[in-house]
């Protein structure tokens, strides 16, 4: 019997690929200078002549518009500040931190969540509080209502309730942002 290796698959780039100078095959293209502002609609040929002038390349920003849309500016640098961007974009994402306690919990835990929920808020997060019940607790969700009431207390840090608490299932959620 033989053993096969698998192979990995490869990481997929998930950058956006930009055609530059030769590599771009619109016969006639919407022009911007490296400023940003509109030069115009040019041939190719001549829009490639204009940017080896001025020793910089041709980049295709948008070719899904008719023209396409090009820009003469130095490539690297283009690249450098779509990084920049696609890092700006991930930043503004706000988490959220999901705390799950059991109706059975005791206050001192329910005290300890409540100060890391605290903490999440002021690192500016979300807080997704689940009140989780099994078996015949699901028989009784005020006792999840007032799980849930006891924790919103000990909060001592300013909120506000993104989604109220409400009964799904056998969980009581809601989710606590923090005041700007």
């Amino acid at each position: 019997m033989t053993n096969y290796r698998r192979r990995r698959a490869k990481p997929k780039d998930t950058s956006k690929k930009f055609r530059t100078n030769k590599q771009i095959r619109s016969p006639e293209i919407r022009l911007l200078d490296p400023e940003g502002s509109m030069l115009g609609i040019f041939s190719a040929k001549e829009a490639l002549a204009m940017a080896q002038e001025q020793e910089l390349d041709l980049i295709e920003i948008n070719p899904k518009s008719t023209p396409p849309v090009c820009r003469i500016m130095d490539y690297n640098k283009f690249k450098y500040q779509q990084s920049k961007s696609n890092q700006a974009n991930k930043q503004k994402k706000t988490e959220m931190k999901t705390l799950r306690v059991s109706v059975r919990v005791s206050l001192n835990d329910l005290a300890v969540r409540a100060r890391k929920a605290e903490a999440f808020m002021e690192k500016g997060m979300k807080v997704k509080l689940q009140v989780q019940m099994r078996g015949r607790e699901k028989a009784h969700p005020e006792v999840a209502e007032e799980t849930m009431k006891n924790f919103v207390k000990m909060i001592e840090t300013e909120y506000t309730f993104e989604s109220e608490p409400k009964l799904i299932g056998d969980s009581s959620f809601a989710v606590i942002k923090p005041k700007k």
